[in-house]
């Protein structure tokens, strides 16, 4: 994300639903409270995209697998294949 997040304080209800309306649409917005950035309310979609990349960078196997020799893995759904592939490789044995 190029752009400075929104920001909102942690004061009144009608920041709050600012928020949450930011966030529906793609937004990123700091959670300011007594001037510190404390948190950040991220569209759920994007929560998940987080999880699955510390997931496969967590996963010395996977890190192997994407490595130079998979040239043709490129994009989310060819991670979540590969690691579909792996789960179902590992049941097996």
């Amino acid at each position: 994300m190029s752009e400075q997040p929104a920001s909102v304080s942690t004061d009144g209800l009608e920041s709050w639903n600012d928020a949450v309306r930011r966030a529906e649409h793609g937004e990123t917005v700091a959670v300011i409270a007594h001037g510190r950035h404390v948190a950040d309310v991220v569209p759920s979609g994007e929560l998940d995209r987080l999880r699955e990349t510390i997931e496969v960078l967590s996963d010395p196997d996977a890190m192997r697998d994407l490595g130079d020799d998979e040239p043709d893995v490129v994009g989310v759904d060819a991670i979540r294949q590969l690691l579909a592939d792996r789960l179902a490789r590992e049941q097996q044995r």
